[in-house]
């Protein structure tokens, strides 16, 4: 044989074997896509953004973090992945909306999930920010316009609209309560954090009191 065919005989050998090895390493390691992804949401939660690695969610997964390249081949493809299962979750909120309930309020229960859900990952919620997703389930908070008699055009620039305050807000006073957390100083907020969720609830009423009329 040979030596350059023997090589490359070699090589695809010895690429073959590393494939099979990793296969059962992550199959060995009960992985899949979900898994890595909410323990990756959860690794964000307890050390965030900036000190996430693949090499500490490995760790958190009992498994190498070459293991995890076999589902996201890259960080960011991750970090999309984190934020579209945290987009989910309002994205069925929308779809959850009763006819009852009136299209004015599904706007409101969704901004208070929106913020809720920004408590609840403080550290994963910016990655949002940064990752331009569509949110499933809006023709149902339309439908519900629909039944009130509001055009769609208005139903989907209010929607919008609340979307836009919530995010402002939220960014704003998780901002805020970071900065209070490691300071003493005043907090460079144009409102105390204390008083955020009174604020907050203002200025969704006033929105959707010019909504609604």
């Amino acid at each position: 044989m040979e030596p350059k065919r023997r090589r490359k005989l070699t090589s695809s050998t010895a690429a073959m074997k590393r494939h099979q090895r990793g296969s059962r390493s992550t199959a060995a390691s009960g992985l899949t896509a979900e898994r890595i992804r909410n323990e990756a949401l959860r690794v964000i939660d307890d050390g965030g953004l900036e000190t996430f690695s693949t090499r500490k969610l490995g760790a958190a997964l009992g498994c190498e973090a070459m293991a995890i390249y076999w589902y996201y081949p890259s960080k960011d493809l991750l970090l999309d992945a984190v934020a579209r299962g945290i987009m989910s979750k309002l994205s069925t909120l929308l779809h959850e909306s009763r006819e009852d309930q009136g299209w004015i309020d599904a706007l409101r229960t969704f901004a208070r999930a929106l913020r809720k859900l920004a408590h609840e990952h403080p550290h994963a919620f910016p990655l949002l920010a940064t990752r331009g997703f569509a949110m499933d389930g809006t023709e149902n908070l339309v439908e519900l316009a629909r039944h009130e008699g509001t055009d769609d055009r208005r139903a989907a620039h209010g929607f919008h609209l609340v979307c836009s305050y919530c995010f402002g807000f939220v960014f704003d006073e998780l901002a805020s309560l970071r900065s209070s957390a490691t300071t003493d100083m005043v907090s460079p907020s144009p409102f105390d954090p204390s008083h955020s969720g009174e604020v907050f609830e203002f200025g969704l009423d006033v929105i959707l009191r010019g909504l609604s009329s």
